[in-house]
């Protein structure tokens, strides 16, 4: 899908969602992670609904009964999108796993707008990293949204992912709530997301592929180019042995990212281009408010 195609696609789906907009009136976005990493505001004694993980262990042994700490809600919260715009993004149905981070991007950068949230981010691919600095109001929200969707990052091989999320821990000065938007094709990002999660709110957000998408057959054989480390190879599409090299593969890239998740404590959404982004992420936030 060229990038006309994928802006007027992004903004009909942004634009038209009336579910999203009364999702959001009634609330469900600003308060998804109300109580998660805000402003210490005291003490109270524990109660049976209460997260252990709050507990305050030292006025806990001081007072002789459990206490928790609470906190009020930060008037000056910021989203921070960090997107993945390396090449294997491009792989995929429909416009490629691109395509569906772009439109699920956008919307929580719509979502942000509605609610008067500062939102920014971080666009790396194969030519390093480029900061937005998060800001409202509807002309930094737009502008911001034009480049989610433009994906201009992606011409060079590889990506660092830990690189990435390293460079958003320190980037950050305040907890800020941040969206991972990845095909997390690549190892060795754990300990860079659960530093991450250390010190903001985060969700990782894995985009993947359709079903069935490198079953498709073009011919006996391709010569294709490793999206990641740019060598060349010679892909047999019809062989057993390729589709289950591919299938094992996607697999491991995925218990390796609910591994990764599950470590760091960070909540997670997988979406593929036959995820209805709008539902979705309205079903996200809905759980997260639930829960906090």
């Amino acid at each position: 899908m060229d990038l006309e195609s994928r802006k007027r696609r992004i903004r009909k789906l942004v634009f038209a969602s009336s579910s999203l907009s009364r999702a959001l009136a009634a609330g469900e976005f600003s308060s998804s992670f109300k109580g998660r990493g805000m402003d210490f505001d005291g003490l109270r004694e524990y109660g049976t609904d209460d997260d252990a993980l709050r507990m305050d262990w030292n006025a806990t042994a001081r007072l002789g009964r459990p206490y928790v700490k609470t906190y009020r809600d930060d008037r000056n919260l910021s989203v921070y999108i960090v997107m993945d715009e390396s090449a294997s993004m491009d792989y995929g149905e429909g416009g490629g796993r691109r395509e569906t981070a772009a439109a699920a991007a956008s919307l929580v950068a719509y979502a942000c707008g509605l609610n008067g949230v500062r939102v920014g981010g971080l666009f790396f691919g194969g030519e390093g990293l480029q900061h937005v600095e998060p800001d409202s109001g509807r002309g930094a929200v737009g502008a911001f949204m034009e480049r989610i969707m433009e994906g201009r990052m992606g011409q060079g091989t590889g990506s660092d992912l830990a690189g990435a999320l390293a460079t958003t821990t320190a980037h950050l000065k305040r907890r800020s709530l941040v969206f991972v938007f990845s095909d997390f094709r690549i190892s060795g990002y754990a300990l860079a997301l659960s530093l991450l999660a250390r010190k903001h709110d985060a969700a990782a957000v894995l985009v993947r592929d359709g079903q069935g998408s490198h079953r498709t057959s073009t011919g006996f054989a391709i010569r294709a180019i490793d999206a990641e480390s740019g060598r060349p190879r010679l892909v047999m599409r019809r062989s057993a042995a390729y589709r289950e090299a591919v299938e094992r593969n996607e697999k491991a890239a995925r218990l390796e990212w609910l591994a990764s998740v599950a470590a760091a404590r960070v909540p997670y959404l997988e979406l593929g281009p036959e995820t209805d982004p709008v539902k979705a992420l309205v079903e996200f936030f809905g759980r997260r408010r639930r829960a906090s």
